[in-house]
């Protein structure tokens, strides 16, 4: 503990200059996490059927994993948090896949029955095949290709998720970016345009899981709170990069944040 402490005085000094430097993305996103939360705890959850269970968790888990992001963004700790945000973009898409196409849901409960069997030693080459074809059937990657354009599908895949998919895996790419670095340097003072990348990166993606809250369960939700989810939405709209929003383009939805524009 005794050795630990002078560097976590430094994740302290960089956290703290950070929101001082960026003061205008941080109490922004701080403002939209704690939303968010609120948002899910405000639910009405009586009478939410299977589905808009599973929907209401997966939002949840995305507002701690934003809120997680926010720490180690701010900490100068970029490639874990690149971890998460995957982890939010993924869940997002599957949340939208879940809500257009009852059949996907389906198909994933199934699948969870059976990892729970394998689990429990309740097990045979039968099942094991069977739960093979079910993965199969709904790729991450399929799943995509059915809900997106061809042009918007290239766009997220090979460029967004593929970047966010750097920091999951065992690589050196962007390791200079984190704190401490290898030089003994901060992020703050190695690259502080890096840093507020990932604030706008986290704002982003903390827009667009409420984006999807909207669509999942608007019809629970009162027009006033409707309304000033927008209102939150439109301020983060308005110090963002002109950005694809990830609501589906083949599917109708009800909100979509595209280009700076919500409808």
């Amino acid at each position: 503990m005794k050795n630990y402490k002078p560097l976590d005085r430094q994740y302290d000094y960089v956290s703290s200059q950070s929101k001082l430097m960026f003061s205008q993305e941080c109490e922004l996103l701080e403002d939209l996490i704690a939303f968010s939360f609120a948002r899910y705890f405000h639910l009405n959850k009586d009478g939410l059927s299977d589905l808009e269970q599973e929907l209401a968790a997966l939002f949840y888990r995305n507002c701690i994993y934003i809120s997680a992001t926010y720490r180690l963004v701010t900490s100068g700790l970029l490639d874990p948090a690149g971890n998460n945000l995957r982890t939010v973009f993924e869940t997002i898409i599957w949340q939208y896949a879940y809500k257009c196409e009852l059949e996907i849901f389906e198909n994933q409960r199934e699948m969870n029955q059976l990892e729970e069997q394998k689990l429990a030693n309740e097990w045979s080459g039968t099942k094991e095949r069977k739960l093979q074809n079910l993965r199969r059937k709904y790729s991450f990657q399929k799943m995509m290709k059915n809900m997106y354009s061809k042009e918007t599908y290239e766009n997220f895949f090979f460029n967004q998720y593929w970047i966010l998919s750097q920091k999951s895996h065992a690589s050196v790419f962007g390791v200079n970016n984190n704190t401490p670095s290898m030089e003994g340097k901060t992020t703050l003072e190695k690259n502080p345009k890096e840093l507020q990348k990932n604030l706008s990166a986290s704002l982003y993606f903390c827009a667009e899981s409420l984006i999807c809250f909207l669509n999942c369960f608007s019809k629970r939700l009162t027009q006033a709170e409707i309304d000033l989810s927008l209102k939150k939405l439109n301020q983060v709209n308005q110090i963002i990069s002109p950005t694809a929003g990830l609501a589906p383009d083949k599917k109708n939805l009800e909100f979509t944040i595209q280009f700076r524009e919500i409808n």
